[in-house]
């Protein structure tokens, strides 16, 4: 059986009912176990930024999304086994045990709601097509947007000449 509410779904992963509900009532997000059901990828929120943009305009479809601001973050969420695959990528970090905080869906970016400890969803449960986005996808949607990230720094940096050409310094 599918779940059909974000508490529901938040269930499955082992969360007790009664603590969501007590969670949620008290605007308070709920401890979610992070594990079987989904692993999750954690992005800067520069880099989250831009990888949504990307993943957007390619129609990828994408699973929930969770602004963090109090580490800065924003976290996907992604398919079982993504972490041990997870390139050592600059800004990231991909997890497959531990647990999450899971706001209420009304906590989402359209409704400007936060939970008590600023939480929000970017991609709430009620509106994501799949659960999870596709770790390929997130992963190379990732990796380009570092690699656009270290052109446009390396374009900014000042040049010196050395030997016969132009050579960049980077430190």
């Amino acid at each position: 059986m599918t779940p059909h509410t974000p508490a529901e779904l938040a269930v499955t992963t082992g969360a007790r009912l009664a603590d969501i509900q007590w969670a949620w009532q008290a605007g308070r997000a709920a401890e979610v176990p992070i594990g079987p059901t989904w692993d999750v990828a954690r992005v800067t929120r520069t880099i989250g930024t831009a990888v949504l943009h990307r993943l957007r305009a390619r129609g990828t479809p994408i699973g929930l999304v969770l602004e963090v601001p109090l580490r800065a973050t924003v976290e996907f969420l992604a398919p079982p086994g993504c972490s041990a695959s997870w390139p050592p990528l600059t800004g990231t970090r991909c997890v497959a045990s531990g647990m999450m905080r899971w706001p209420s869906p009304g906590a989402n970016l359209r409704t400007g709601v936060r939970a008590a400890c600023g939480r929000r969803w970017i991609v709430e449960p009620n509106a994501a097509d799949v659960l999870t986005t596709d770790d390929d996808e997130l992963c190379e949607a990732v990796a380009a947007t570092l690699a656009r990230f270290a052109r446009a720094w390396l374009a900014d940096r000042p040049t010196q000449e050395v030997g016969r050409g132009p050579v960049r310094r980077v430190s």
